[in-house]
């Protein structure tokens, strides 16, 4: 004979079971308490004479018994009343049970972008900011956003200075000469700066050349020196006798090559990054 106790057992012990998880979930929505955000600082990361990474670092609180992830940022960050645009930070931080994690907020910054030059900004030692938004945390109850607003003054990295030596004559022909212009940086700051191209000029003997470019890429470490040196070629006809009057170079007419030799010059503009001077010579 059929038994209708079999499923209503079943049932039971399903809605039993659904009403114990409920309980579970309204225990831990109850017992769950806010995370707090606070604003640690702003710094700089990946420095270049054209620009840099602005990063703001928030120390998140996690006072609950489990753990939270981060899901989601909404943030703007000004320099000098300029808008950057806005990263993101690393996906999948968590926030442990009872502990604090922090996160870092990127943006970009260019340093022609706010000021009348990449010069004249990095003369300043630092830059008003302003940093607002907020961060949403996963929590039982949903994505719980923190809110952060912040202002203060960032620091800006010093322009390297320079130390140009004589340039020497590389190599020697009939016709051309090759010059080398040695040029020593020193980078005076707490960070490493990169060097993203050069732009100059040399006159021998009264007479401007167009001189070349070395590679791009240049890193100059931190507190450190870093040595590149600037080709230019000459056109000996360009210079007249000038250039023969070098004690070191003997009769023009020979066709040395290879030859490391001192001759005066003068300097006429100085190295720079990107478009714009960035250093002094010295």
């Amino acid at each position: 004979m059929y038994s209708v106790q079999a499923p209503m057992k079943r049932r039971l012990a399903l809605l039993c079971a659904a009403a114990l998880s409920a309980c579970s979930l309204l225990r831990g929505v109850a017992d769950f308490r806010e995370p707090s955000v606070s604003f640690k600082d702003a710094s700089l990361s990946d420095v270049s004479l054209a620009g840099a990474t602005v990063n703001l670092t928030l120390t998140v609180n996690n006072p609950n018994s489990q753990g939270i992830s981060l899901a989601e940022t909404d943030y703007k960050l000004s320099v000098a009343g300029k808008q950057l645009v806005a990263g993101k930070p690393a996906a999948g931080l968590r926030i442990p049970a009872g502990g604090t994690s922090e996160v870092v907020l990127p943006a970009q910054v260019r340093f022609a972008d706010v000021g009348d030059s990449i010069a004249a900004v990095l003369r300043q030692e630092q830059l008003p900011y302003r940093a607002e938004g907020h961060i949403g945390v996963s929590t039982p109850i949903g994505v719980l956003p923190l809110g952060f607003s912040k202002e203060g003054m960032l620091p800006l990295p010093r322009i390297p200075s320079l130390k140009l030596e004589p340039p020497r004559i590389a190599e020697l022909s009939l016709t051309h000469a090759t010059l080398d212009v040695p040029l020593t940086l020193l980078n005076p700051n707490s960070q490493g700066i990169s060097l993203a191209e050069t732009d100059y000029k040399l006159s021998v003997a009264g007479k401007q050349l167009v001189a070349g470019k070395p590679a791009v890429g240049l890193r100059i470490p931190a507190g450190g020196t870093s040595e590149v040196v600037l080709p230019a070629q000459v056109r000996l006809a360009d210079v007249g006798d000038s250039i023969a009057a070098v004690p070191c170079l003997g009769h023009p007419l020979f066709p040395w090559s290879s030859v490391r030799c001192p001759i005066p010059f003068r300097l006429v503009s100085s190295p720079a990054c990107g478009s714009r001077p960035c250093a002094s010579s010295a």
